[in-house]
């Protein structure tokens, strides 16, 4: 089966549509029609965004699709549903307000290019900014790092009709051991190992298309990768993850990459707010 034709046959398996930690909150409402100037993060920091869709006015939708690309128009016309369509123009317009707020430069004139496996990056000439976004239900979520490969992943905590073939699909018997038996509690610990695996996978830009249970994660006392997926030329990488709750009904995950004798991220937390 090709990589695209697995990417969406484990998505309509998940459900999708088409698809105690600390927030440094910056809440004030903002005019997301206009980037602001946003210093890039440290080398030694992490920043996550967060967007509610259901707070974006029909103002913000106008000039986020205005914004697009024609690349990003093309897969916008693809699109059917009003759902999809709108949570497109949020997560890629959203991006390139972010974008534009850390590079000082128009939203419409950001340029992205694209991985093997569908990732967009930024050109090399941009310098080291890297970038993740994920969407799921009511949220958007974005992440930016100067320092390390990362990657985003966000579930609605929703029942799954599959989730017992879900579970043999994509964890590994060490995995599906720590399960409980309790359908609800069995629910909630396969979308924390799911939002690691995605978040990882999407990290390295491999995404869906490599096997889930070939990562292993271990969540407990603090979630870790026990076996990663490989990083062509970086054997030795190692792996941050934090998981969080963006409300009572999605999961989160960031997954960051250390080299030999890195510390640890700071991981910042910030919601774009829309003015009202």
């Amino acid at each position: 089966m090709a990589w695209q034709d697995k990417s969406r046959h484990l998505y309509n398996m998940m459900g999708h549509q088409d698809s105690s930690i600390g927030f440094l909150s910056l809440t004030n409402p903002m005019n997301l029609t206009v980037p602001i100037s946003l210093a890039r993060p440290q080398t030694d920091v992490v920043h996550v965004w967060h967007l509610r869709c259901s707070a974006v006015a029909d103002s913000v939708r106008s000039h986020w699709t205005a914004w697009l690309s024609p690349e990003e128009r093309d897969r916008l016309a693809t699109y059917h549903r009003q759902i999809d369509h709108d949570r497109f123009i949020y997560s890629r317009g959203g991006l390139r307000y972010l974008l534009a707020s850390y590079l000082g430069q128009a939203p419409k004139s950001v340029h992205l290019v694209y991985g093997r496996h569908g990732k967009p990056n930024l050109p090399q000439r941009s310098g080291s900014l890297q970038f993740n976004v994920a969407h799921s239900g009511d949220w958007i979520i974005w992440g930016f790092s100067c320092r390390s490969l990362v990657g985003v992943d966000v579930e609605i905590w929703q029942p799954r009709r599959r989730l017992s073939a879900l579970i043999q699909h994509c964890l590994t018997v060490e995995e599906q051991a720590q399960l409980s038996a309790i359908p609800a509690t069995q629910l909630g610990q396969f979308l924390h190992y799911w939002t690691v695996k995605e978040a990882h996978l999407k990290a390295i830009g491999w995404g869906l298309s490599h096997p889930l249970n070939q990562v292993q994660v271990m969540l407990e006392p603090t979630p870790r990768l026990v076996h990663a997926a490989p990083v062509p030329d970086k054997p030795d990488l190692d792996w941050q993850i934090e998981l969080w709750q963006p409300d009572a009904r999605a999961i989160a995950a960031v997954c960051v990459s250390q080299e030999p004798g890195q510390g640890p991220c700071q991981i910042r937390h910030f919601w774009l707010t829309p003015t009202s």
